[in-house]
């Protein structure tokens, strides 16, 4: 979600310096400042990703304990692979905003492809 209100936020501010109605609009800055806050809320989600794995990590044998019926609800073993997932898709995520971060104050404004 962090990246997709960066990107949206960056095509907005280019819309509105393009639209022609001779506005001023600091796009570079703003689009540097929207990665910014994208990344800062993409590393606090790789943190409490890394907590819960690291909380879950070493839990005891999770699979005898659910084999027996003994596990927690939900179980820790889920807990863990959900983090495991969180951690990956976070730093996919954290790469795209950087580069968009980059990239978008790089190009020429009002330029046609």
């Amino acid at each position: 979600m962090a990246w997709i209100l960066q990107h949206v936020a960056g095509i907005s501010l280019g819309f509105a310096q393009c639209d022609g109605t001779g506005r001023s609009v600091p796009v570079h800055a703003l689009q540097i400042t929207a990665a910014a806050l994208a990344a800062l809320v993409a590393l606090s989600s790789m943190a409490v990703a890394a907590w819960l794995l690291r909380s879950t990590y070493r839990s005891g044998d999770v699979f005898a304990e659910e084999r027996r019926g003994d596990g927690a609800t939900p179980p820790i073993g889920r807990i863990n692979f959900l983090a495991i997932v969180g951690l990956t898709v976070n730093l996919l995520a954290l790469i795209i905003i950087i580069l968009d971060g980059v990239g978008a104050p790089l190009l020429r404004l009002c330029q046609q492809s």
